[in-house]
């Protein structure tokens, strides 16, 4: 099999306004690979319930979007909608997913380039744009998200991708255990932090935000996207029990999440999306940072990107004690209720500085660039196994 050069990423995320483990991956790659990244389309269903629906359509209409040297963004046209309970209405989607790509990929002249897909349901996207190389990278339990799934035929789509991948990574060890039975060449890779921008937070020259540096402190504060895996009872809990604390929450809220009645407490505040490259100056303002996920089958699963962006603050954090993270008890304080979290955030703003410098070294050694490093090498040394068995 011949070795790739640039890269068509399906991506489950919108380019902005998050940067999530997809982006961080992708600005990673050789600055010669050319990357067109493939946001995901809204349906022709999604006007009922995402008020977010036009932004999509107006993105879509502008065509191709140069947002680096070597990255390109497009957004398709509406899907079919039921495409994760229906095979048929999904294979119809990628049909035409494809024949709206191919003209696009050779516009930007892309040569031998990988599939890196984030979707069990480009299954049927395989063979169709005539890659070189599959790889598939497993983030989430796909078919434990809410919505228009049927579980059964998620996992079935998501069982053929991982067979027909060449490489398959996971972000979460539970994942990997589960499913690495299916392609031999599966890997774990965590998610990670970008050092570089979130050090900045440490730095004296860093300002504070101007919308959050009049709020009172103690700030305890989270950022990320707030959707129905984080668990809005128990901000609303801790906000009401404290009234002396501000609860600041930072990011893209969700288009079935109604937030009305916690708008109305005085000392919650939500400031929406932000740029990535702003957040070290909303860190900066953060005494605690926290992390809220409920606990269910999908959150399991969940390797949280937050966590290592948080402790490359230094903050100190305070989270739902999800699987994945526990083996950071030493530095992280876990939570089980509304009630604990309390105690324990009591806990977070009374400690010394000693776990300070230990988040942060910690976060060091989890950074996209050694990541990166990780990544690099299972992708060469499997070119070279397949030159050597060919």
């Amino acid at each position: 099999m011949e070795y790739f050069k640039d890269v068509v990423c399906i991506a489950p995320v919108d380019w902005e306004p998050l940067k999530t483990r997809i982006q961080n991956i992708m600005i990673r790659l050789p600055k010669d690979c050319k990357i067109l990244y493939v946001e995901p389309p809204v349906t022709y269903i999604s006007y009922l319930k995402d008020k977010n629906v036009k932004d999509k359509m107006d993105k879509y209409k502008k065509g191709i979007r140069k947002v680096e040297e070597n990255i390109f963004v497009i957004t398709p046209p509406p899907f079919i909608p039921f495409y994760n309970m229906y095979p048929l209405i999904n294979r119809i989607n990628q049909k035409r997913l494809a024949l709206f790509l191919k003209p696009i990929i050779n516009k930007l002249g892309l040569e031998n380039y990988v599939l890196w897909t984030y979707l069990p349901n480009s299954i049927e996207l395989l063979g169709k744009l005539h890659e070189k190389f599959v790889i598939y990278d497993c983030v989430d339990e796909h078919s434990e998200f809410t919505g228009l799934i049927n579980k059964d035929v998620v996992l079935e789509m998501e069982k053929g991708l991982i067979e027909k991948s060449d490489l398959v990574f996971y972000s979460a060890k539970n994942l990997y255990e589960r499913k690495k039975i299916h392609n031999k060449n599966s890997y774990l890779i965590p998610n990670a932090a970008d050092i570089d921008l979130f050090l900045k937070s440490t730095f004296p020259e860093t300002p504070i935000a101007q919308d959050i540096a009049n709020i009172k402190k103690p700030i305890i504060g989270f950022i990320g996207a707030i959707h129905d895996w984080i668990d809005l009872d128990v901000i609303k809990y801790i906000a009401e029990k404290r009234p002396e604390w501000s609860i600041v929450m930072i990011g893209p809220v969700g288009p079935n999440i109604d937030i009305k009645d916690l708008e109305k407490l005085n000392n919650l505040h939500f400031l929406g999306k932000r740029s990535p490259s702003d957040l070290p100056k909303y860190l900066k303002a953060f005494d605690v940072c926290i992390n809220p996920f409920k606990l269910n089958n999908l959150t399991e699963n969940v390797n949280p990107l937050k966590i290592y962006e948080y402790l490359a603050s230094g903050k100190p954090i305070v989270s739902s004690k999800m699987k994945e993270i526990l083996h950071f008890s030493d530095i992280i304080y876990f939570a089980e209720s509304g009630e604990d979290f309390i105690k324990k955030i009591e806990k977070a703003l009374s400690e010394n500085k000693e776990k300070v410098n230990k988040r942060i070294e910690v976060a060091k050694e989890n950074s996209w660039d050694r990541r990166m490093e990780v990544i690099s090498n299972i992708i060469e040394n499997y070119h070279n196994n397949e030159i050597e068995t060919s």
